[in-house]
């Protein structure tokens, strides 16, 4: 990693106080000051923990939060000159939070052996004080920045919370699926773990296919983009995730509104349906039969895309008031996509004219 790359990662520093600590790290790295970036690094890495801490307090009334805070500050107060809270800080972090896991634990654990050796008078066989190498004191920079200073302090189960209000709130600026795209994965995605993910995935598939309450039914549209983006992101670990939880994922609303939503997602994704229960298909296929819109997505419960050109010609044919709405027509043309499918459009589209 170039000091380019190493400088640009450090403007996305979570606070702005790390930040600011934070270039004194980078100015004695590029001044060839190793040992002095090294004990830095853990000190700024030391501060940053604690932000998170209090952070997740402030936010979430975060209780376990408080009380690793509060030891804390009782080891500090009964010997204010023992640095042995510090590793007694990461070590509480990483087994009662979620803010680090198992690799960036014992990186941090690494980063506190090295600033061990650095900033204490400890003499190698020549007696020459430890002087880590530049490349070893960029992996601990780099690895800083990404597993803890440019991360958030979200609470995995306070982060669904946090997106979910979010979100909604952005909604009329989120316009499109690419802008949804970019804003998910700029705010949140590129800073959080895979299981942080999944645990959004699941509980966003529950309020899009589900639940029938006001908030639901308000923001069920940029509830299921969302819900496309951390599914495209993590395709194959999601069909595992539904795989292992069948009768969850198969708990779907009865409300044809609802299922609706629930079939065009399938249209794109008919892996999933496969691993559905019957009872969940059922209701889908029903669906598919007795409204418009799940007539024209539903082209993964049928037999083969003849079946289902043909449902659709009849629909065209059979339904006096039927018009194609506003990208349907594209929709249809691209799922599924296939070289049959695209000759049994042309013939759709032709009657459809």
């Amino acid at each position: 990693m170039s000091e380019f790359s190493l400088e640009n990662l450090s403007e996305k520093i979570h606070y702005g106080k790390t930040k600011d600590y934070f270039q004194e790290v980078l100015s004695s790295y590029h001044n060839g000051n190793y040992r002095s970036a090294v004990v830095m690094l853990w000190s700024v890495a030391v501060c940053d923990i604690v932000y998170k801490l209090g952070e997740l307090v402030d936010l979430y009334e975060d209780t376990v939060a408080k009380s690793i805070l509060d030891e804390l500050t009782t080891l500090q107060k009964g010997d204010s000159k023992s640095s042995l809270w510090e590793v007694k800080l990461i070590d509480d972090t990483r087994a009662k939070t979620n803010l680090l896991d198992n690799s960036e634990y014992e990186n941090l654990r690494y980063l506190q052996k090295q600033r061990h050796l650095s900033a204490h008078p400890i003499l190698d066989s020549d007696k020459q004080l430890h002087t880590p190498n530049k490349e070893t004191v960029r992996a601990l920079i780099r690895n800083t920045l990404e597993d803890l200073l440019i991360k958030p302090p979200f609470h995995t189960k306070k982060i669904i919370d946090e997106l979910v209000k979010n979100i909604a709130e952005a909604a009329p600026a989120l316009n499109t699926r690419q802008k949804v795209k970019k804003y998910l994965e700029s705010r949140y995605l590129s800073k959080l773990k895979p299981e942080a993910e999944l645990s959004i995935y699941r509980s966003l598939w529950k309020f899009v296919f589900k639940l029938d309450n006001e908030d639901c039914t308000k923001n069920r549209d940029i509830h299921l983009q969302t819900l496309e983006v951390i599914g495209n992101r993590n395709a194959e670990t999601i069909l595992n995730l539904i795989r292992g939880d069948k009768d969850y994922y198969s708990n779907v609303s009865l409300m044809p509104l609802i299922l609706d939503y629930l079939v065009f997602y399938l249209s794109k994704n008919p892996k999933i349906y496969a691993l559905l229960n019957e009872d969940a298909k059922l209701k889908i296929q029903h669906n598919v039969e007795n409204t418009k819109t799940s007539k024209i997505c539903g082209w993964f419960v049928k037999e083969n895309l003849e079946r289902h050109y043909e449902d659709i010609l009849s629909l065209i044919e059979n339904d006096i008031d039927f018009n194609f709405r506003k990208g349907q027509l594209k929709f249809l043309l691209e799922t599924p996509d296939t070289e049959e499918w695209q000759h049994l459009f042309c013939r759709i589209l032709s009657r459809a004219c």
